[in-house]
């Protein structure tokens, strides 16, 4: 039998050890429950023995490698014998054609967790991917790119994992994390000063971070005016004029905001944003958007 790896070592490459053994190891199992419930039967069908194979991964396009860790993590459960030899790094810029990664194990077990593997890296490879392309863009920027809770339920870790490989930042993971007083929150309380009022009067902890989003000029100035404890405003879907002149009436009231812009944007007009000098860029696009990769596994 191959000697499997250690089961740390598996865990490693985890950006910031962002994510716990605990956490890959549940979404790996609920998702090979879904896709093998009773089993392989095709496999099952025409392979009575599972002898030792050799198979490759490859990209076939250019890509930000994502998901090395949770695709040989998935080949951990569905194999006996198993070694994966990876020819990239994650986070690595890979061409076209190129060979990711080399893999040797059973037969049955390479076909069981095939799928899986896959499509973790192709979903997680395009986000990097798509990160990577905007966050060279911003390079020239103290602008920074972060990522939004526009994320498919139960892959919001593994998402925002994929956002800090391809070189962005993450926002808030949870309604837990930090308050952000979005268009709905002020309407249902009846206007921005009411907003205003309320936090006022709130004593919050010092860790908690809040934010505001305002929809034109005449909320932000009443946001300036305010004594509330804001920290960050955000401008949702302001032209580059508009934050253009929400930023010279946050210089003139001489407020220490922290801005960030969001809604509408596109890679064609992030420079535009950056080049104002906003402190962030926020974009629910990056995951909700972003076209998984085409990756393949081939049996050799």
């Amino acid at each position: 039998m191959i000697k499997i790896k250690s089961y740390e070592k598996f865990f490693q490459r985890s950006k910031e050890k962002m994510l716990k053994n605990w956490q890959i190891d549940e979404l790996i199992k609920k998702a090979l429950e879904e896709d093998l419930p009773f089993g392989d039967i095709t496999s099952d069908t025409l392979f009575e023995d599972s002898p030792l194979i050799n198979a490759e991964i490859v990209a076939k396009e250019d890509l930000v490698l994502c998901g090395t860790t949770f695709a040989e993590r998935v080949f951990f459960f569905t194999c006996n014998r198993f070694e994966c030899n990876w020819k990239a790094k994650e986070g690595d810029e890979v061409s076209g054609s190129s060979v990711i990664a080399e893999l040797k194990g059973d037969l049955k077990g390479i076909l069981a967790g095939e799928r899986l593997a896959l499509n973790l890296l192709q979903h997680l490879s395009g986000i990097a991917t798509r990160v990577r392309s905007a966050v060279k863009k911003l390079k020239s920027y103290q602008t920074v790119l972060l990522d939004t809770r526009k994320t498919l339920p139960g892959l919001r870790l593994f998402e925002k994992y994929a956002v800090k490989v391809g070189g962005g930042q993450n926002h808030r993971f949870s309604l837990s994390d930090g308050i952000l007083i979005k268009d709905n929150h002020i309407k249902a309380a009846g206007g921005i000063e009411k907003v205003l009022k309320k936090l006022e009067k709130k004593s919050l902890p010092h860790y908690v971070k809040v934010e505001i989003e305002v929809e034109n000029l005449d909320e932000l100035r009443k946001v300036l005016e305010s004594s509330s404890p804001i920290d960050v405003v955000l401008l949702d879907n302001f032209s580059p004029k508009e934050v253009e002149l929400a930023l010279k009436l946050i210089k003139e009231k001489n407020k220490p905001l922290k801005v960030e812009v969001s809604g509408g944007i596109t890679p064609e007009n992030l420079e535009t944003y950056a080049r104002l000098g906003v402190d962030y860029i926020s974009s629910g696009a990056i995951t909700h958007s972003a076209k998984a990769v085409d990756i393949s596994l081939r049996i050799k």
